[in-house]
């Protein structure tokens, strides 16, 4: 969801090699869709009834041999087709139009994050990478990040990092209470409390503190599914994008129903929450 420059900023450091400036992906922790239907780019079977209800964007599983990310954000746009459905030989290019198309984002809030993905890729696989996949991003403590809303941490050598955890989603939910609209206040809640259970509860030594891109990362999911100022996002479509890994246009979502949402526009909503208690 959205790591924006801490992200990249993380990732240079452990990459020093590589610099690839501000933007982000959105990593939220772990992902990745429950196995089922064929895949392929554009749908496949498994998916939501076609084009009807899907804003014109077909949707499905990931398919045997499909991969997915730590990121909710990446996965729903895979899972579209506006991304390789299998989840390899991702480029740049693939991800500002995949953004700019399927979430309205401006090219300056994931040109970074792209560069620092081919980084990693670049770094894990002793190539000069001009494309990756989406599992290269479980990397823990690289691009992916503890104290997830919906994923557990990744625990030595425990991949728990890449599938949605109920349980983890719930300590969200009882934060938020069943309100229908959620704001800077509520979602501040949610990352404190995820904070707090995740230094508590990790295999002692393996927690590392990932307030501020988890901070860009709310911004993220306020903006996308509220307003890039004033945040108020409705926890139903949250709720989609966070367990189903799709977009919610049968509940009304659009990707054009409000301005596009820009680094500044990220940054200003970053500086509103650390403002609001």
């Amino acid at each position: 969801m959205l790591l924006s420059i801490l992200l990249v900023a993380g990732l240079a450091s452990a990459y020093p090699q590589q610099n690839g400036g501000s933007g982000s992906f959105g990593g939220f922790g772990g992902s990745g869709g429950n196995p089922g239907g064929n895949g392929g780019n554009n749908g496949g079977d498994g998916g939501h009834g076609g084009n009807g209800g899907n804003g014109g964007l077909p949707w499905s599983h990931p398919g045997p041999g499909d991969v997915r990310s730590p990121c909710p954000a990446l996965n729903t746009l895979a899972n579209h087709g506006l991304l390789p459905h299998s989840g390899k030989g991702i480029t740049t290019e693939d991800i500002l139009s995949a953004f700019a198309i399927g979430q309205n984002f401006a090219a300056d809030t994931v040109q970074g994050a792209a560069v620092a993905a081919l980084a990693l890729c670049s770094n894990e696989t002793g190539t000069t990478c001009t494309t990756w996949d989406l599992d290269m991003l479980d990397k823990p403590h690289a691009i992916e990040h503890d104290n997830s809303l919906s994923r557990e941490d990744y625990n030595f050598g425990k991949d728990n990092n890449t599938v949605f955890s109920p349980e983890i989603w719930g300590q969200v939910l009882r934060i938020w209470r069943g309100s229908p609209i959620i704001d800077f206040k509520l979602a501040n809640a949610a990352l404190r409390e995820r904070v707090a259970v995740a230094n508590a509860t990790d295999v002692p030594g393996w927690y590392v503190p990932a307030v501020g891109a988890s901070l860009h990362e709310t911004a993220f999911y306020l903006s996308l599914f509220g307003d890039p100022v004033e945040g108020n996002a409705r926890q139903d479509w949250i709720d989609v994008w966070f367990q189903e890994e799709r977009m919610p246009f049968e509940l009304g979502w659009t990707a054009t129903q409000r301005s596009t949402i820009t680094e500044a526009s990220l940054d200003a909503m970053v500086a509103t929450l650390q403002a609001v208690a």
